[in-house]
């Protein structure tokens, strides 16, 4: 299934623009970028990255830990953790403009871009990642469940030794409805 199947009318316009656009979603994001945040924490109450923070933090108690912020465009996810006495942060995403951004809040010690639809060998190894939002285009976790992402991500956490701890439900964007899921992994 795809999201094609969703009726992305019934969002705001921004989140329906970027739900139902395929091609380009680098250039997509790097458009966005300078509105990004006023879009969507001022305008649409989105709080994902804010509630991820907080379950990510009652899990990795050891804030000297190396985290990666996997998708981590603006950086409001790895500003939160830095709030929270996470010094040890890098960032990754694949729009240029979304990193620019998430630079100028001087959290990460590295920020590099990557395409997430594609494999990355790290230089190093980090203790523990949160990923907001990557996954999402969907109300209610339609994006986990539509396009059928549990079996694949059972799957490489086999092959690459992690197990899946525990889905936790948690906020996304308030005003529009949408929740979230945040998945526990651990090796």
């Amino acid at each position: 299934m795809s999201n094609k199947d969703i009726d992305i009318d019934q969002f705001d316009p921004r989140l329906a623009a970027a739900y139902a656009r395929q091609e380009d979603k680098e250039q997509q994001y790097d458009d966005w970028a300078a509105s990004y945040d006023a879009d969507l924490v001022d305008d649409l109450d989105y709080v994902a990255w804010r509630d991820a923070g907080d379950i990510f933090a009652g899990l990795a108690d050891d804030r000297s830990q190396r985290v990666l912020d996997v998708a981590c465009g603006t950086g409001l996810a790895g500003e939160y953790l830095q709030s929270l006495g996470y010094q040890q942060l890098d960032g990754a995403d694949f729009s240029r403009e979304m990193l620019a951004r998430a630079k100028e809040r001087g959290v990460y010690q590295a920020l590099w871009q990557h395409d997430f639809t594609t494999p990355k060998q790290l230089e190093q190894a980090y203790d523990a990642l949160l990923c907001v939002g990557l996954f999402s285009f969907a109300v209610n976790g339609a994006a986990w469940r539509q396009l059928d992402m549990e079996p694949e991500v059972n799957r490489q956490a086999r092959l690459h030794g992690f197990r899946i701890e525990q889905v936790v439900a948690a906020d996304y964007i308030r005003k529009e409805g949408i929740d979230a899921r945040v998945l526990v992994i651990r090796r």
